[in-house]
């Protein structure tokens, strides 16, 4: 069967930056050193809103965070995730354009002091994440990408330089020492490119086995919550290969520690105090979440259907190996 782990890279990558730690752990391990060993201890505070053009936003994440550097003064810095086959000789042009958007808007709320006066603009450092198969190739300055620039010239002339982070080219155990990170940027090399998806869930699951038991079931923890085709039997057949004899354990742990972390326990019991019509949505959420889009008829079913029938379906949905079985849980077999 041909398909991809990860079928929707921006969201994904959202996602696991939103988990505890990761964000900071990604800034920190790829950005220069010499950048890097300003940041004070602080987890990096991430700024609302998008300012990658809305045409892109299909192709690229973009995340603005809000940093506090060592010495007390604040900084920006600009992670944009790059998922295209082959990279964009126009990135540092789409880059520059990101930057100046961020320091417009930020102008426009903190640019003035109290006394009226206007503050100086901050630090803003990019970072480019990239996980496609080709070669990366392209110029890391701005000025890389113009018209060669001659040395009387070149002082005259607009440049600046991007943070490249191409996990291809990274040893998996090397990939962050995070643990979180870790697993959805291993998952991100290697599972978010079209392939035998039972080829590529033993290469991801034999790389994560590797690093450790609990490097495995967090990519367990990522696969079971991500909208993709891996059905149990597959996802136990592929353990067995990897782990022979812990398949049965290890899933079990996988699956207690998303409910522990409230992927279906918890949204379950809130749906259980909350009104009807919240439950309902709550779980149409979480459907989406697992399963991708969903029909109509899904939509019509889930919203007519009893306080017993939300928690019931709610509490199937990590054991369900596709949409129909969570609402008959006697056909996943």
């Amino acid at each position: 069967m041909r398909s991809r782990l990860i079928r929707r890279h921006d969201q994904f990558f959202k996602r696991l930056l939103e988990q505890p730690g990761a964000a900071g752990a990604l800034l920190r391990e790829r950005l220069p050193p010499e950048i890097a060993k300003l940041l004070g201890p602080d987890e990096p505070v991430l700024v609302p809103g998008s300012f990658v053009d809305r045409e892109l936003r299909e192709y690229r994440t973009d995340r603005l965070y809000r940093v506090r550097l060592r010495d007390g003064r604040e900084a920006y810095l600009y992670v944009l995730i790059e998922h295209k086959s082959n990279p964009d000789p126009r990135i540092g042009l789409q880059l520059l354009g990101y930057m100046a958007q961020g320091w417009l808007s930020w102008d426009k709320r903190e640019g003035k002091a109290s006394d009226g006066s206007l503050r100086p603009l901050p630090l803003l450092f990019p970072l480019v994440v990239y996980h496609g198969a080709a070669e990366w190739g392209v110029p890391l300055t701005f000025a890389g990408g113009l018209d060669p620039v001659d040395e009387t010239i070149r002082p005259y002339v607009l440049d600046f330089r991007y943070s490249l982070a191409d996990i291809g080219k990274i040893d998996d155990a090397g990939l962050s020492r995070q643990k979180v990170l870790r697993i959805g940027l291993l998952l991100l090399k290697h599972g978010s490119r079209g392939g035998d998806l039972r080829q590529i869930l033993i290469k991801v699951g034999r790389a994560a086995a590797a690093l450790s038991t609990d490097d495995l079931i967090a990519l367990l923890r990522y696969i079971l919550s991500e909208p993709n085709e891996v059905e149990a039997a597959m996802l136990r057949d592929v353990l067995r290969e990897i782990v022979p004899g812990q398949e049965a354990r290890i899933m079990s742990i996988a699956a207690e520690q998303l409910k522990a972390e409230g992927i279906a326990e918890g949204i379950a019991e809130g749906m259980v105090r909350g009104k009807a019509e919240g439950k309902a949505e709550i779980l149409l959420r979480l459907l989406r979440r697992r399963f991708g889009e969903i029909s109509g008829a899904t939509l019509d079913r889930v919203r007519a259907a009893s306080d017993e029938e939300l928690t019931a379906w709610a509490e199937n949905i990590l054991d369900a190996p596709s949409l129909d079985a969570v609402f008959h849980p006697s056909r996943a077999n």
